[in-house]
């Protein structure tokens, strides 16, 4: 059954990558825009959602394993400098890019939490997971992510809110 959802969702994003390209466009809106710190990553305009090699991503300070488009890692990086100066720890992490084949275990494994695969934020690069108590809506944590991940381009998406058509306080996205 994975197997087949993989093959069937690997199909989909080919079909839309040939008709993104038979547009003129080029994967555009996803490509690295913003400041870099000393990892500057690659050009990831040209990859598929899921599909970015990781020498072309940043590691992700605090987060062993942990994976970010190069602008959005230098201001994820920028903001859990700040939040350790706060809480004494960086962010805890628990998910940020997510290959094509871990958005399709991911949508199988929690079905109706995960974006179709191929569509997902994570397989840009620019969404993360977090936990360390900001994985729960109200505590210090949470809300200091509220008041100053704007301030470091990052931001909670409405449909992500306690009253959001999916509450997930643990999702948080770079907007640049």
């Amino acid at each position: 059954t994975t197997r087949k959802a993989a093959a069937d969702a690997d199909r989909e994003a080919s079909l839309l990558a040939a008709a993104d390209a038979y547009a003129g466009g080029s994967g555009a809106g996803h490509d690295v825009t913003g400041p870099v710190g000393s990892c500057t990553g690659g050009d990831v305009a040209s990859f598929p959602n899921g599909h970015i090699p990781l020498a072309l991503l940043c590691p992700v300070w605090g987060a062993a394993g942990k994976y970010l488009r190069a602008d959005a890692e230098y201001a994820f990086d920028r903001m859990s400098h700040a939040y350790a100066k706060v809480f004494g720890t960086p962010i805890c992490v628990t998910d940020a890019y997510r290959s094509y084949e871990d958005q399709v275990r991911v949508a199988i494994e929690r079905p109706g939490f995960a974006a179709k695969p191929g569509t997902s934020n994570h397989g840009w690069g620019t969404a993360t997971d977090l936990c360390g108590g900001i994985q729960s809506f109200g505590t210090p944590t949470h809300q200091w992510m509220l008041a100053n991940a704007p301030l470091f381009g990052w931001f909670h998406p409405s449909w992500a809110e306690p009253t959001g058509s999916l509450p997930e306080p643990w999702h948080w996205e770079f907007g640049g």
